[in-house]
Formats: structure tokens, sequence, C-alpha cells
């Protein structure tokens, strides 16, 4: 049986590392700092080529994966915040889980 392991991260956290890689890509200045409520694309200028490369970079932060319904469904840095908080395993972890 895999079991679910209850992520260590809390949201503060995540949006503090995730702002960290986001600004890694060359993006439009946000009017204000990068928050939960900041849009990818309209705050952030990014096309979907920068989104998605944003996504991955993510994913590698943090070791979880946006599948496609996902990466399709969230616009907002805080809807990311959120999916990895929900979906991140700690790397004790990692080890015991089944693939």
């Amino acid at each position: 049986t895999a079991y679910r392991f209850q992520s260590t991260l809390s949201e503060d956290d995540v949006l503090k590392r995730s702002i960290s890689v986001l600004k890694t890509f060359e993006l439009k200045t946000p009017e204000q700092p990068i928050s939960m409520s900041t849009q990818f694309g309209k705050d952030l200028g990014m096309d979907s080529l920068d989104y998605n490369d944003a996504l991955v970079a993510l994913e590698e932060e943090f070791d979880v994966v946006f599948d496609d319904k996902v990466a399709n469904e969230i616009t907002t840095v805080g809807e990311a915040v959120k999916y990895i908080s929900k979906n991140h395993m700690p790397e004790e972890d990692i080890l015991d889980k089944e693939v």
C-alpha cells in the first residue's frame, strides 16, 4: 500500500521559494511584489512557453508534477503554491513511494 504523507512545507515557504524560481525568468516587472494573487500572464507577462518553463522549474524545485489538466487550470502564483503544498512529497518519503 502506498501511503500519502502530509507535506512539511507551509504555503508561505512554497511561495517564497516559488518567487525565487520565478525571478530567474526575464519577466515583466509586476506593479506589485509577486504574491499569491499574481497572474502568470497578466502580471508577469508570461506567454505559454514561459509559463510551461516556469512550471517545469517549479516541478524541479519541489519534486511535484503538474499534469496537463492542472497546468491548464492554474493562472495565479497562489494556485500553483496551493497545488505544490498539497502534492509535494518530503524527500525522505520519496524512497517509500510506490511507482
